[in-house]
């Protein structure tokens, strides 16, 4: 009903001033009901606080303030009766026409957000639904592996056979004779006496029986035979000697033994061309660069994530950096005026504290400089005489206007802050630089369910800083001194929890953390190296006996070549421009070290096994003898030596293929720094061990190579070749159900681990790579548990075929903002579905904004002969923007003058400006009739874990795919900060099962032919390595490592630490000259155990445990823990598992 209007004389025009409104009862309640938990999209504010001024508006003050509010041009009477005493003109709204917020029109309903009838969903929790599929898996196979062994125990019965039994050999390959030869006798498990020191009849090949002579025939066996294998002749399929076998057999020897006699006969050639060779790659580090960018670290350059980044950041620039402080109480309190009840944070005694703190940030010089010339300015130099009132700084400050003495009146700004915490968008709730300070930045701690602002437990103040690259050195020197001044106030204020971050604060911290364990590093690697020239010699009681057989000096000789090895890789792919990351610099050395170091102890074990068999026969030995015992030495380590090396360059080369670079860069590293450790090994080494042995059978000391002893005295074996000889192989073998025992426990194992695969994580939580002590740590677990944003997404769009977007056209706009599934009602479902609980709210839209907001708004649009009238000026020579019949090119003008539109903030003009919030949210080409990108925006919820951020990224880009599907000339993506980082996850499962595949493939095929392709024996390589990989998978799940790049170099390690242990125990099985399996495991074990346990094992273990005591959990978890645990399973699998794979089944 029209209660009053006005005429025009001059247009002859009459205005509806006023009118009365009826509605029944039942149908205001619905209406308020359906309306009174709406939030403002931009800042999550209760919508009616913005009609009623106030958080505590009921139903009736809702209907008087909607009637009469600056937003509309009348004045509007709500008549609620429940039979109103309408004219008989005026049909009253009834219920019959009033939706509730829950149902359902169109196929749409409102979102959980906006309605609490409509449950939100409940963040994703980790479910145990891989057990449903795991367990009956792992039932199966542990049944099936139990029948396999079973059948095997049964069917593992030794025939006996009489010492007259012959083998039959049949060389088929060319070079070798066609007819069967008949060895009238078996091989001998010791050869026959040795002509001369050569170990051969003039230095030849064959012993002197005529036999081919065996690598290993030469070290006598300590071990007695299993029980039942005296005169056992059963030969597995591994010791079935096929035509490769023998080519193989007798060449392997024989390039050993060529080999150590060219090394022997130039040795000052050899050293020249290994220092030319090492001094040429080392000269590649005047091009040596450590990469500490986590982009080029952990994304390709066809990353899409990654080209995401670099268009957006071309696009819409980097803006600014953000520090923030978190301020809570030490001992939660409340606070009370009148009837009012508060969270004590509120107190006006902390809030001074508080606002104290701010402004002596604000206060921080950097030379002339302050915050206000550093600051990120959204509006430029604004408000004049107050610059830092121009800054972008978020805090409850804003909603008294940073005004201190309002803080002596908590009633007026209790009442304050109250409302603005329900409406930050009100003008007399804009911040300073006219942008609104949102509830869910500046508060924290406070219920979702209920939404209690006022009750929270948290203040955050965040500070914006110009993220242009003029300012940046300025910038990092401020955030510095801001750091100084927070850790100062941490110490004095016991009354406030205080915790804080810079920009800069993270990248700080982790290198902290870095230098502060490079002595624990540097001291892991010296008790290394200290354990090797210790441990590398002879067992000796006798004190000039020690320090004879010591081998200090050539201990000290194998660590330099390690690291040589390491600086020759490092140099030669900085030599090709590639940078080298701290993985690398990390992780190689010990790679190197632990594979490199068994290659030492195997060869000067083997000379001392020769040398303390000659002293016990009795034959004369001297200096001149160092050549035959090292040819001799040679031929039986040098085909392992080439198995295990080339295994293991082969393997990690093929790591090259990753599309990780960081694993890229490792595994180049690996396979050069590889490479030259075999190559000196088997020549500067070989050289340093001839030198050694010649003082040694000279009876001189080790480093006082001057005084020399009377006699060459026979060693003791050390304690581990001890223990293995006497106690372990013959243990292991005491009865054949201790190796079914051992293969029925380990295969469980590995089923156990199989089923725990699932479960693996997957992320690497920040606080991981800080110190124990940072104090950037309590600040992440306060962004974890108080505060209730997320980070903010962006939807940038362009047009499919790559030309300008008209979003004016019809067909456009319907995909942007008007279809069921244009992107704005996308984001909308997505944002309300509980399918997707990471995206949240309802998105932002400068286009609906614009359109929705700005445009209706009467006191907004305003010009003056097609000029723009901004809000905050005078108009008095303005008038309203014509809206009838708009063009496009209409249409883009009021677009630009939203945009350029500064939000008026005392309530008497435009408050819907854009200028502060949409100013960078369209590329405008030059002609401003179409853009060329331009973007939405959402945001997602509270992220506090890897797994958080993964599902949100995730969910994230499903919408941009959803939306690309669903429309014709739109393309969109999705962009967040966090993307490029997380992006690896992706793919890192199919990484790691490919590295892993390729390189285990690699090993069998190279083992299969340097084995002479005997199957089986390269099958007993691979078998070994797999299962150390699966249970360090498996273990990675009860041990808490997750999986990444860090992580998946790890694993990529332990294969080549686990080729290195089982190569070389296979090698040894094959070249045996047992025929029996029992008795080849234990020779094999015999001749490499104690290299293993005392090489590899110790060493590693020496050098991990010393890492358990840094400061940072990324060394605790990556280095120490995990590095541990794949010694641990390398050993058990090697000198446990493998030998009683072989003895058992053989084949």
């Amino acid at each position: 009903q029209i209660t009053n209007t006005s005429y025009n004389a001059t247009t002859a025009a009459t205005a509806v001033l006023s009118l009365r409104y009826f509605i029944t009862s039942e149908a205001a309640r619905r209406i308020y009901e359906t309306c009174k938990n709406v939030r403002d999209s931009i800042t999550g504010g209760i919508g009616i606080a913005y009609v009623c001024g106030s958080a505590n508006c009921n139903q009736k003050d809702f209907y008087v303030s909607l009637g009469d509010n600056q937003y509309i041009s009348l004045l509007i009477e709500f008549v609620v009766e429940d039979e109103p005493s309408a004219p008989e003109y005026v049909v009253p709204l009834t219920d019959e026409n009033v939706y509730d917020c829950w149902d359902v029109v169109n196929g749409k309903s409102c979102s959980c957000w906006d309605c609490e009838q409509i449950a939100c969903p409940a963040k994703l929790v980790a479910t145990t639904e891989n057990w449903v599929y795991t367990l009956p898996v792992g039932l199966g196979l542990s049944l099936a592996w139990m029948v396999f062994i079973g059948v095997l125990t049964f069917l593992h019965k030794p025939k006996t056979k009489t010492a007259s039994d012959t083998i039959i050999i049949k060389p088929i390959v060319a070079g070798i004779e066609n007819k069967a030869v008949e060895l009238t006798s078996p091989l001998p498990d010791r050869p026959g006496e040795m002509e001369n020191g050569n170990g051969t009849e003039n230095g030849g090949d064959k012993p002197a029986n005529g036999a081919p002579l065996s690598p290993q025939m030469s070290v006598p066996s300590t071990v007695s035979p299993a029980p039942g294998a005296e005169h056992e002749e059963e030969t597995s399929l591994i010791a079935k000697k096929t035509p490769w076998y023998q080519i193989w057999l007798d060449v392997g020897p024989r390039l050993g033994r060529k080999w150590s006699d060219i090394v022997y006969r130039f040795p000052l050639t050899v050293v020249a061309i290994c220092f030319i060779l090492s001094a040429l790659c080392c000269a590649g580090w005047y091009n040596f660069s450590i990469t500490t960018d986590p982009i080029e670290l952990w994304t390709s350059g066809t990353s899409v994530s990654r080209k995401n980044k670099i268009d957006y950041d071309s696009i819409f620039g980097t803006t600014y950096r953000t520090c923030q402080l978190v301020v809570k109480e030490n001992t939660p309190t409340t606070f009370g005026v009148g009837d009012t009840i508060v969270s004590g944070i509120f107190n006006p005694d902390l809030l001074k504290e508080v606002f104290d703190m701010m402004e002596a940030i604000k206060s921080l010089e950097v030379g002339d400089k302050t915050y206000s010339d550093l600051c990120y300015k959204p509006l430029g130099d604004f408000n004049g005489a107050h610059p830092a009132e121009d800054c972008a700084t978020l805090s409850v400050f804003q909603w008294i206007s940073n005004n201190r003495t309002v803080l002596e009146n908590p009633s007026e700004y209790i009442e304050k802050m109250g409302l603005c915490a329900e409406a930050t968008a009100l003008p007399e709730c804009l911040a300073s630089f006219r942008g609104p300070a949102a509830t869910n930045i500046v508060l924290g701690g406070y219920s979702t369910e209920i939404l209690q602002y006022m009750k929270s437990s948290t203040l955050i103040v965040t500070f914006a800083l110009d993220g242009s690259s003029d300012k940046l050195e300025d910038i990092l020197l401020w955030e510095t001194k801001m750091k100084e001044y927070l850790l100062k106030q941490m110490e004095e204020k016991t009354d406030l929890d205080i915790a804080f971050s810079t920009d800069r604060a993270l990248e700080d911290e982790i290198n902290r953390a870095s230098h502060a364990d490079i002595f624990t590093i540097i001291l892991s690697y010296i008790l290394m190296f200290v354990y090797v020239g210790v441990t590398l010699g002879d067992f000796d009681y006798s004190v000039k006996g020690c320090f004879v057989n010591s081998k200090a000096m050539l201990g000290v000789g194998g660590v330099l070549i390690v690291l040589v090895s390491v600086m020759a890789a490092l140099g030669l792919t900085s030599f090709a421009g590639l940078p080298t990351t701290l993985i690398v610099v990390e992780v190689i050395p010990f790679l190197i070290l632990a594979v490199g170091v068994d290659n030492v102890y195997i060869m000067v074990q083997g000379v001392q096994r020769i040398i303390a068999e000659k002293i016990e026969r009795g034959d004369p030995i001297g200096p001149n003898d160092a050549k035959g015992i090292l040819s001799q030495m040679m031929s039986g380590v040098f085909p392992a030596m080439i198995l295990s090396s080339l295994c293991q360059i082969v393997a990690f080369a093929l790591g090259g293929l990753s599309f990780m670079p960081s694993v890229k860069n490792f595994a180049y590293n690996a396979t050069i720094a590889l490479f030259f450790n075999f190559v000196l090994q088997s020549t500067m080494f070989l050289i340093l061990l001839r030198l050694d042995l010649m003082r040694h059978l000279s009876s001189r000391l080790d480093i006082a190579c001057c005084i020399k002893q009377n006699k060459l005295q026979v060693p003791e074996r050390g304690p581990t070749r001890w223990f293995i000889e006497d106690y372990w192989v013959k243990g292991m073998f005491a009865s054949k159900w201790i190796p079914a025992a051992v293969l029925v426990v380990f295969g469980w194992f590995t089923i156990a681990n199989i089923m725990m695969i699932p479960d693996l994580e997957l992320g690497l939580e920040p606080t991981m790579a800080l110190p124990t002590d940072s104090y950037l740590r309590k600040y992440y677990y306060s962004a974890y548990t108080d505060y209730r944003i997320g980070p903010g997404v962006s939807f940038v769009f362009k047009s499919k075929d790559g030309s300008d977007l008209d979003i004016y056209d019809q067909k456009i706009y319907n995909e942007l903002v008007s279809n069921t599934e244009s992107l704005m009602n996308t984001i909308k479902k997505f944002g309300s579905s509980s399918d997707y609980p990471y995206i949240t709210g309802s998105g932002s839209s400068f286009m609906t904004e614009f359109s929705d907001q700005w445009l209706d708004t009467s006191a907004c649009c305003w010009n003056n002969n097609d000029e723009f009238c901004p809000s905050i000026k005078e108009r008095d020579d303005c008038s309203k923007c014509p809206q009838d019949d708009m063009t496009t090119e209409t249409k883009y003008d009021y677009m630009q003058w939203f945009i350029s539109d500064i939000p008026r903030t005392d309530g008497s003009g435009c408050s819907k400006g854009g200028a502060v919030s949409y100013a960078n949210s369209a590329i405008f080409t030059a002609n401003n009739r179409s853009v060329k990108a331009a973007r939405f925006t959402s945001s997602h919820g509270l992220l506090s874990s890897s797994a958080d951020f993964i599902g949100a990224r995730q969910q994230a880009l499903e919408l941009a795919a959803e939306v690309n599907a669903n429309n014709e000339y739109i393309e969109v993506y999705a962009y967040s900060s966090f993307y490029p980082f997380y992006e690896q996850y992706d793919t890192i499962v199919q990484e790691l099962m490919m590295n892993l595949i390729v390189c285990i493939l690699a090993t069998f095929i190279v083992a299969t032919v340097l084995l002479g392709f005997q199957i089986y024996a390269s099958l007993c390589v691979m078998l070994s390595v797999t299962m150390c990989a699966v249970d360090m998978l498996g273990s990675m799940v009860y041990l808490d490592i997750p999986l990444n790049a860090l992580s998946l170099v790890n694993l990529l390690l332990s294969v080549g630490i686990a080729v290195e242990f089982s190569a070389n125990i296979v090698q040894a099985y094959t070249m045996s000259p047992h025929k029996n399996r029992l008795r080849k495991a234990q020779d094999a074990l015999t001749k490499t155990g104690p290299a293993i346990v005392s090489g590899i094992a110790m060493t590693n273990f020496v050098g991990v445990v010393v890492l358990a005591a840094a400061k940072s959990q990324l060394f605790v978890v990556f280095y120490f823990r995990m590095f541990f645990t794949i010694n641990c399973l390398c050993v058990l699998h090697t000198i446990v598992f493998l030998p009683a794979f072989l003895g058992f089944l053989g084949d």
